[in-house]
């Protein structure tokens, strides 16, 4: 019977383990509706993720910096998910997030071109459109092998080689793609609607010239419409200036 403190002081009694959306949905609908994810102990954590003893909890949203970033992490994932689509045969490698935004990484035959990254971008807009569910499966290192393998992912066994330690790793499941994080994640594409690509560049692989060359696709994702567009003004402005 897992007893939640929030960060208000107050507490929620549970008579069985209770998922963290699971708590904001008995805490009030609006809230399960804005949950990204959940700070548990200090650690964050997916939506999904189970509270099995007393804990405190505070419920992440949109408003918080944390929930930005996690929907910045979303959105590169989200690129793996339109570029596998549109571009069957490229090679996922990473998607990590960075000052106002994100990237990521493929390894892909031809060089993307603006029409590319257009493609791209309004194939992630459809997929938003469709609010899937995002979800999680901790995953026995020898599976996810198996998964990448079939998969032909290369890199992402290449990745899995620099983890020697880890037994378990969490798999995110967007649809028909699947991709490999600590996490965590929006527990569903609702969340990732002000976005935009903003460029091309090429990156080698681990940062090192004597490796191959990959595609970089670069974003930035906001909490909402008025943010994604003060950005974009800003980043205008900038260009004018340069």
């Amino acid at each position: 019977m897992p007893i939640v403190t929030l960060p208000d002081g107050s507490k929620r009694s549970f008579d069985r383990k209770v998922s963290i959306l699971e708590v904001a949905s008995d805490i009030g609908a609006g809230l399960a509706a804005a949950t990204i994810a959940g700070e548990v102990n200090g650690v964050l954590c997916d939506a999904c993720d189970v509270i099995a003893m007393d804990s405190s909890l505070r419920i992440i949203t949109s408003k918080d910096s944390e929930g930005l970033e996690i929907i910045r992490h979303s959105c590169a994932h989200l690129i793996g998910h339109a570029v596998k689509q549109l571009f069957p045969d490229a090679k996922m490698v990473i998607g990590p997030v960075i000052e106002d935004g994100f990237y990521y990484d493929i390894s892909i035959d031809q060089p993307f071109t603006p029409d590319d990254l257009n493609r791209i971008e309004t194939r992630m807009k459809e997929l938003i459109a469709t609010k899937y569910d995002i979800e999680k499966k901790e995953t026995a290192r020898e599976e996810v092998i198996e998964v990448f393998e079939s998969r032909s992912e290369d890199y992402k066994l290449r990745l899995i080689d620099d983890m020697p330690e880890e037994e378990f790793i969490n798999l995110y499941f967007h649809q028909e793609y699947i991709d490999m994080c600590r996490g965590p994640h929006v527990p569903n594409t609702k969340f990732l609607s002000n976005f935009k690509l903003t460029k091309l560049s090429g990156a080698y692989w681990r940062g090192d010239s004597k490796n191959e060359m990959l595609q970089r696709v670069y974003g930035t994702a906001w909490a909402n419409k008025k943010q994604l567009k003060e950005h974009l003004s800003q980043l205008q402005e900038a260009e004018k200036r340069d």
